[in-house]
């Protein structure tokens, strides 16, 4: 399995659910600590987010810390509304050309509310028809033949060509149930991004991904999801318990309010954290999903029972898993200290 890390571009809080949130910024030092810890716990990659309530930018956070640190690669998030895909495609380019082979995607098709501060909300079938042209963009102007023309529902361009071309293969990995979602995943994605669920679950969705009509045996499955590790089971729930001991009331009632989003992976998250036992499978607390958005699910355990469900997972055909804890750079360290040996013991590293 690889392994890989978050790199928040806010405060690195501890408590989630505070306002004004309490914890170090996300200077680039911050930000270079996280990525060098992760490292040392055997992460290959660090998710970069996209939002614009964060302090930070995707794009330029991650080229500075790249610049400052030697292996790690960074995958990042980008939503299509975001950026003209032209745009977009030299932005990548000019990253890979200065930091060849550590630079990914994380394509994601959700609806924000904040679509509306840029004036991008779309329903999720517009959103999806958009993806597809989006992606079809990117590939003709990273490998296709220039100039490149395109004359499609949503976009236009003529003559659109790059001095310097892709010298290699920029892997895309997108998350999304929609049949729609899952047909684009299959003709330009590399991997599949599941947020942490109960297994029964996840293997629905991997079984959903193999049945997409032009599955590929190549495209592999991730799974985001936090981690609380400890020396006991005991200890492990005590620091769950205070991850949310400090939740302003207000935080719970916008996400409460929020879940009823039709967006499908989200509503997951979402009705795991309403569920009545937030224990919602060994080891698996949506807890998390009380406070915040996104992933909502955290393991919780001692470090035995988190390397025994990660590789349960990876028996489900899940190769690659995305974590994070609060405050990232503490618990980076204390997962590469507790769990990562066990991994390797396993000979799952």
């Amino acid at each position: 399995m690889e392994l890989a890390w978050f790199l928040p571009l806010s405060t690195d809080v501890r408590h989630i659910g505070q306002w004004p949130e309490e914890g170090p910024d996300p200077t680039l030092d911050h930000l270079v600590a996280i990525t060098e810890a992760a490292e040392s716990a055997g992460c290959v990659e660090l998710l970069v987010p996209t939002a614009y309530v964060t302090w930070l930018e995707t794009f330029t956070a991650a080229a500075a810390v790249l610049a400052r640190t030697r292996h790690a690669r960074m995958l990042l998030a980008v939503r299509p509304n975001q950026f003209h895909p032209a745009q977009l495609a030299k932005l990548v380019l000019s990253l890979d050309l200065m930091f060849p082979g550590r630079i990914r995607l994380n394509v994601t098709t959700g609806g924000w509310d904040e679509d509306r501060w840029i004036g991008a909300e779309e329903d999720r079938d517009t959103r999806n028809r958009r993806l597809r042209e989006w992606l079809e963009i990117l590939d003709l102007i990273w490998y296709g033949e220039h100039p490149v023309h395109f004359d499609g529902e949503f976009y236009s361009i003529t003559g659109t060509m790059t001095v310097r071309r892709m010298s290699g293969h920029i892997p895309i990995a997108m998350s999304g149930s929609s049949p729609s979602v899952r047909r684009s995943l299959v003709e330009h994605g590399n991997s599949y991004l599941l947020f942490g669920a109960p297994p029964e679950q996840v293997a629905a969705e991997i079984q959903g991904l193999r049945s997409t009509p032009g599955h590929r045996d190549d495209i592999t499955v991730g799974l985001r999801v936090h981690v609380v590790v400890r020396p006991t089971e005991a200890e492990a729930w005590a620091a769950a318990e205070d991850i949310v001991s400090r939740v302003d009331p207000r935080a719970r009632e916008l996400v409460a309010a929020g879940r009823t989003d039709p967006a499908s992976q989200r509503a997951v998250q979402q009705a795991l954290a309403g569920a009545r036992e937030q224990v919602v499978s060994p080891n698996l607390w949506a807890g998390i999903g009380t406070a915040r958005f996104g992933v909502a699910t955290a393991l919780v355990g001692e470090p035995e029972q988190i390397a025994d469900r990660l590789e349960e997972y990876a028996a489900l055909g899940v190769g690659s898993f995305i974590l994070s804890g609060y405050p990232k750079l503490e618990e980076a360290a204390r997962f590469g200290q507790l769990v990562t040996p066990l991994l390797r013991r396993r000979g799952l590293l």
